[in-house]
């Protein structure tokens, strides 16, 4: 059965692809970490880091949606075996960042729990973990991103 209608996504270059993934996880550590840091419920600090944690989320979105996004989507079918294997070693990468960034996390609250170190509130644990897990769908996307190389010119 033939498919007519094409997947939705946003072509984007490297150079913006790149770009976008650095402000994405840079508004939601910003953003998220800020927000859990600071006490002040309705400050200006509260509105400056709901903006940005706003531009995290617009942000993992729209990479999310990018041809990177889409290709990291992507049944295996559907890529060629060069995409396959970017693919693959994108979503390995992810697995050992996120992993080793929740290690790191496990391993502070025992430290902060035992040493008396600063823990956020429970209001804000669920509001990490949202952090975490928008950074962890977009994070393949900027790997690809990140390793895309132009081809050479032909001729």
């Amino acid at each position: 059965m033939m498919q007519t209608t094409k997947a939705f996504q946003i072509v984007m270059a490297p150079p913006r692809a790149r770009l976008l993934s650095v402000v994405a996880v840079t508004s939601l550590a910003v953003g998220y970490l800020g927000a859990a840091l600071i006490a002040e419920p309705w400050g200006p600090a509260d509105i400056a880091l709901g903006v940005t944690k706003l531009i995290g989320l617009v942000s993992t979105i729209l990479l999310f949606l990018s041809n990177y996004g889409q290709m990291s989507q992507r049944r295996e079918a559907e890529l060629d075996e060069r995409e396959a294997q970017l693919r693959n070693r994108a979503y390995v990468l992810s697995h050992q960042i996120m992993v080793t960034l929740l290690f790191m996390a496990f391993f502070y609250v025992e430290a902060a729990a035992k040493l008396g170190w600063w823990l956020p509130v429970v209001d804000e644990v669920g509001n990490l973990i949202t952090a975490f897990a928008l950074g962890s769908m977009a994070l393949p996307a900027a790997i690809l991103a990140w390793r895309d190389r132009a081809l050479p010119d032909e001729g």
